[in-house]
């Protein structure tokens, strides 16, 4: 009798624990909408997560190109620059030559007229040399004072002496003088100018 009543009293209370058929589909129903809900925002996850992969994968693509054309503008311009400098150096090699052949050539043509004007000089003192020193003297005395020393200077000393002493004494003494230094017979610099005569108001 008393198992009877135990096992009743556990029937009631089992049946008093347990949740109603409604009960349980409304928490059925509630579930649902639940996993319906996470799985609307798990996939709204994922195509952001797919979007920001997209924006990045463009992004980086972007990137590589634009550094991609960078590059290819820094060789284009080293290159240039590469090219500009060997021309640069081309173009200087050049001058230098042409500078050597000209500093050559005028050396060579100032010895070529030095020769020549000895030449006419040599060739001129002889001509004066065959003069009487009397014929001699008055032309030599009225040429510039560098050209006579350089004719005088190809003479023997008796042929000078004696055309210096037909000359006036002034211009012989200073014929003599620039003999003594020797060649290149250069001539004197000119008389400065005679001063401005003061004028009436500066009186």
């Amino acid at each position: 009798m008393l198992r009877l009543f135990l096992l009743a009293l556990v029937f009631i209370f089992a049946k008093a624990q347990a949740p109603s058929s409604k009960e349980f589909l409304q928490c059925n129903a509630i579930f649902e909408s639940r996993k319906a809900e996470i799985k609307n925002q798990l996939q709204m996850l994922q195509e952001r997560a797919l979007a920001l992969q997209t924006l990045q994968e463009q992004t980086q693509s972007l990137l590589d190109q634009r550094k991609a054309k960078v590059n290819e503008r820094e060789q284009a311009l080293e290159a240039k620059m590469k090219e500009f400098e060997a021309k640069e150096a081309n173009f200087k090699r050049l001058q230098d030559d042409r500078e050597k052949k000209l500093k050559k050539m005028m050396a060579d043509n100032e010895k070529l007229l030095k020769e020549i004007k000895e030449a006419s000089n040599s060739k001129i003192a002889s001509t004066y040399a065959k003069m009487k020193d009397s014929k001699a003297a008055p032309i030599l005395q009225d040429l510039p004072i560098n050209e006579a020393a350089s004719i005088l200077s190809k003479l023997e000393a008796k042929d000078m002496s004696k055309i210096l002493a037909k000359m006036d004494p002034q211009k012989a003494a200073n014929l003599t003088e620039m003999l003594q230094k020797g060649p290149p017979f250069k001539a004197p610099p000119p008389p400065p100018p005679p001063p401005k005569p003061k004028s009436d108001d500066e009186e």
